[in-house]
């Protein structure tokens, strides 16, 4: 019996495509990663974690350190694609969509917390210049995209003209930093999220064109 529930197990792994081992993989990574770090976890550990052979891993990465930036890449991407669903809801308002990407990030924070931790780890392995580079990209990303509808904002008239939407970027991206914190460091989460919902807040009420903010 436990023979056939070996082989039924090893038919079931050999039915995955590509994508989904590879899917396989990076889910497994994470954990790993998340519970050790980039310079203690091996591809053997995430081998086990995934239920897979070692080597399987080398089909779909030529080493550790790609698959981890691989892992960076698709964070970076998530994250986007979180605030971009928010953002769209309010596209006819650039102050209501930052503020509805507030409370949505808010929000996902306790449900993905091992890749905020592989976020934080990446910062120690900045002598790296590729996971360096990765983490980089990552972060213009972002800063693009607040700074994008910053400048949105602007031509629709509901946020102040004298503000550079690529600092005011920076400056909201900081915000996520400090939300990460707040998750990863276990402060109290009902305090510390209305804490720094007040701050966001503020931060986009100065923003706001004075008679029209929200109301544009």
């Amino acid at each position: 019996m436990a023979d056939g529930r070996s082989r039924a197990t090893r038919a079931a792994r050999t039915r995955l495509s590509a994508g989904e081992r590879e899917l396989q993989i990076l889910r497994a990574a994470t954990k790993v990663f998340a519970r050790s770090n980039y310079r203690v976890a091996g591809t053997a550990d995430i081998a086990l974690e995934a239920g897979i052979a070692e080597p399987t891993i080398y089909k779909y990465f030529p080493s550790k350190k790609a698959l981890f930036i691989r892992i960076l890449k698709r964070i970076g991407e998530r994250i986007l694609e979180i605030w971009q669903d928010a953002a769209a809801v309010d596209s006819g308002n650039s102050l209501s969509a930052l503020r509805r990407m507030g409370r949505v990030y808010l929000e996902n924070l306790g449900t993905h917390s091992d890749e905020l931790k592989i976020q934080f780890q990446a910062l120690a392995e900045s002598d790296d210049p590729d996971i360096t580079r990765q983490l980089r990209e990552n972060h213009k990303a972002y800063v693009r995209f607040f700074a994008a509808l910053i400048h949105r904002g602007q031509l629709q008239g509901v946020v102040r003209a004298d503000v550079d939407p690529y600092s005011s970027g920076w400056f909201l991206n900081g915000f996520g930093f400090t939300l990460t914190l707040v998750q990863l460091l276990g402060f109290d989460q009902r305090i510390g999220k209305r804490q720094i919902k007040q701050m966001i807040d503020a931060y986009l009420d100065w923003l706001a064109v004075v008679g029209r903010g929200e109301q544009g």
